[in-house]
């Protein structure tokens, strides 16, 4: 029975090495970012938590009343970038292998008019108001994704939290194909989001 303890006791031990060993292995691939992709055995991308406190870098619009009421993605695009992603961007302007781009959709407020728009105190528009409505992640990995230019693609699902807790990488016509057409830079619509990667001037 001793044996037993002591055998059991040394599998813990080696599964525990193992384990750390991994993720060891995982953040050696990516060495300069803080927070990497993680992903299960099937290749599932997991979730990242809480990617609401990363950096902000913008938050596109294409509402329904501008395209005849069939917009594509009629919410906010709210990105947000891992921190030392953004800080390798602003210091090398490139994006670091492990890159975590979130993409979360915000539906606008039900609007007072036809079109959808509302009339606040800052004037008419569109506003944040309809809740969150869906969860999309890019990922850099040349190794991983070198088929889709670097970067993969995830969904994890287009509805009202909670969000999926895992997610397979989207095939190449659902996500990659459009960025490889017609993003300016790696893949990525940097036009929208210069403005923010880009440091303000000194007063």
């Amino acid at each position: 029975m001793k044996s037993l303890i002591i055998n059991r006791s040394a599998a813990i031990a080696i599964t525990a090495c193992i384990g750390l060993y991994a993720a060891a292995a995982q953040s050696a691939d990516y060495a300069d970012v803080k927070i990497g992709p993680t992903f299960n055995d099937k290749g599932q991308l997991e979730q990242p938590k809480n990617f609401r406190q990363w950096v902000f870098i913008g938050a596109p619009l294409t509402p329904n009343g501008l395209n005849n009421g069939k917009a594509g993605f009629p919410e906010f695009h709210n990105v947000y970038v891992e921190p030392a992603a953004f800080e390798h961007y602003r210091k090398t302007g490139t994006w670091p292998e492990g890159t975590m781009m979130v993409k979360e959709l915000h539906l606008t407020q039900k609007g007072q008019l036809p079109d959808g728009s509302s009339v606040e105190p800052s004037g008419r528009g569109y506003f944040p108001g309809g809740g969150p409505s869906g969860l999309d992640i890019s990922v850099k990995d040349s190794k991983r994704f070198a088929k889709t230019k670097n970067w993969g693609y995830f969904n994890f699902g287009h509805h009202a939290p909670p969000y999926s807790a895992v997610s397979t990488e989207s095939p190449k016509e659902a996500c990659a194909g459009c960025h490889i057409d017609n993003a300016k830079e790696d893949m990525v619509y940097i036009q929208f989001y210069k403005p923010i990667l880009s440091a303000l001037p000194l007063p």
